[in-house]
């Protein structure tokens, strides 16, 4: 999968809203189901005692983890997706040992500056920029650093799900079993001592 069609497009961040319609015609068509998005007022921001909720998991969307092996640094990217397909909300890359993580977004708006990530009774909002790329519909969004041992990251692996709001559209990214032990490896990974011998 190349990294600049990481996701299709922003309408994709609502994925946690699905409608009970949705999931039974998805079922009925052996599809995912088309995530509806999630509108908060504009004037309002997510306290923590609006995050402290646990999500559950979307229908055919999971955290799986990749790591660039033919790279000395073993970059990392946690990616939740529907596996096998370019369906993902949202990227968190790291390389090995920097304790240096990054929140990623393909495909969404030019103006995309900042989001707000939240796990638990932990948030913390990001600012970032959103640069073209060689394919004008696939802007791609950095935020800012993100510290390995922050205390998002450490609910984050500790809970199993992010909640995001970008662009007053909140997106739930919660994992199943499989997708609890790929975030844990993740944040290993990214804090953990670096050595080039491996």
């Amino acid at each position: 999968m190349k990294p600049l069609l990481a996701v299709l497009a922003f309408s994709m961040l609502g994925i946690a809203g699905c409608s009970v319609e949705d999931v039974d015609a998805a079922q009925a068509g052996n599809e995912t189901p088309t995530p509806v998005a999630k509108q908060q007022p504009a004037s309002s921001q997510p306290t923590p005692s609006d995050v402290t909720g646990k999500p559950s998991p979307t229908p055919g969307y999971d955290w799986h983890l990749r790591i660039d092996e033919s790279i000395r640094t073993r970059p990392a990217t946690l990616a939740y997706e529907v596996s096998d397909t370019d369906r993902q909300p949202l990227t968190i890359t790291c390389e090995e040992g920097s304790s240096r993580l990054f929140a990623e977004i393909s495909g969404g708006p030019t103006d995309l500056a900042k989001l707000t990530l939240a796990s638990g009774d932990q948030m913390r909002q990001l600012k970032g920029e959103t640069r073209p790329t060689e394919i004008p519909e696939m802007p791609h969004f950095v935020s800012e650093e993100i510290a390995g041992d922050a205390p998002l990251v450490t609910a984050f692996a500790a809970n199993g799900w992010l909640r995001m709001t970008a662009k007053d559209i909140t997106t739930d990214m919660a994992a199943s079993h499989k997708g609890a032990k790929a975030i844990a490896d993740f944040v290993k990974h990214c804090t953990r001592p670096y050595s080039p011998w491996g």
